[in-house]
This record gives structure tokens, sequence and C-alpha cells, in this order.
């Protein structure tokens, strides 16, 4: 198990080392796609992604492309206006999949209003290990909606309103059916709180 603090050393160390952030987040993304075709299989799949402004919302962006390789059709939610997207690898993941959108692909973003349709999957990239804070209430809100639909639940690395280290509810929070967990699982990840706990990695040696 690893500590957030833990973490982000480990994150500094393979930057470090020339794994940039933006490969992290490809290997991320790309792994969580990869584990959910083995477990049930993406092809002919309605998908919608929920994501927030941070990192957990280019580990979505970049899952999301990559379920188009696997045949699936995924619709992205976005909780803020992606214009204000935090960092600049998740900004440019976006707008690599709003590339791929206008070559016809089955893609479709929708911002504030989460669509009104039936899904198989649900993906929770919303806050990600960093929480520790009780959660807004627009978060809240968008949460209790993301439970409140029928599908698959997944969340990645950590379920949104968790905190990552001691497991304490922040509010209100994600239940997913699965966690995939990034390089190794958090210290405040159980069953009860995330579901099956799949560690899936980002091409980062034990360090």
């Amino acid at each position: 198990m690893i500590s957030v603090k833990k973490i982000r050393e480990v994150e500094k160390k393979a930057e470090a080392m020339g794994i940039s952030e933006a490969i992290m987040m490809e290997n991320a993304g790309a792994n969580v796609a990869r584990i959910l075709n083995e477990k049930i299989g993406l092809k002919g799949k309605r998908i919608l992604v929920f994501c927030g402004t941070g990192n957990n919302a280019g580990d979505g962006l970049v899952f999301a492309r990559h379920s188009l390789v696997y045949g699936a059709k995924v619709d992205v939610y976005f909780v803020k206006d992606p214009k204000i997207l935090r960092s600049d690898i998740t900004r440019k993941n976006f707008g690599i999949l709003g590339n791929i959108k206008s070559l016809g692909k089955p893609v479709k973003f929708y911002v504030k209003n989460i669509p009104r349709m039936k899904y198989d999957i649900l993906v929770d990239a919303l806050l990600g290990t960093g929480l520790k804070e009780i959660v807004s209430e627009e978060y809240a809100k968008v949460i209790e909606k993301f439970n409140s639909m029928e599908g698959f639940k997944t969340s990645i690395d950590c379920p949104s309103g968790i905190n990552s280290d001691n497991g304490k509810l922040m509010g209100s929070a994600v239940k997913p059916d699965l966690t995939i967990t990034l390089h190794d699982r958090k210290r405040g990840l159980n069953p009860g709180n995330s579901g099956e706990i799949i560690i899936t990695d980002m091409g980062i040696p034990k360090i």
C-alpha cells in the first residue's frame, strides 16, 4: 500500500528519470481501458466518463480515447467548462479527443448537464487522490447522480469523495463496482468504499 505523499514522491522521481506526466497519464488511461475490456468487453458498449478539472480527468480522457479503439461509444461529461481544465497535459488530451470527435468518431461532450441516456459503463474521473476537504455541493450533486444511474461503475485511481490515505468519507462519495488504482493500492481503499480493487501501472518502476 502507498500514501498520497509517497506516490507524489514516486511521480517526481519518475519525471526526473524522463518519464513525463504525459507518459504516466497515457499509460494510466490505456491500462484502465485494457482492464475493462478484458473484464467486461468494451466493443459496442455505451460509456459515460465523468470528468472533473484535474489530472484524474486527464486519465479519464485518455481512457475515453482508448475505449474508442476497443469499439465503444463514449460520452464525456464535464462538471465545469473544459476550457478551465487545470493542467496542460489534461487540456492536450481534451484537444486530442476533440480532434477525433471531429472525424466523426462516436464520442460526444457534455458540459454541466448530465445526459439522460442509458449507459453500460460509468467511469469516475472526477476528483482523484488529492482530496483533503469536504466535497463541494456542486460535486456532491454530480456524485449523487453518478450513484443513481444504472451501469457498471468504475473509479480511476480512487473513488471520488474518499480520502485516499484513511478511507474517510468526505461528505459524499462515488460507490463503484470496481476501482482501478494506479501504481499501488492507496491506503484508504477497501472493498467497502471501492468495490473490487485492481492495481495497474503507469509505466513507473518500483522506486
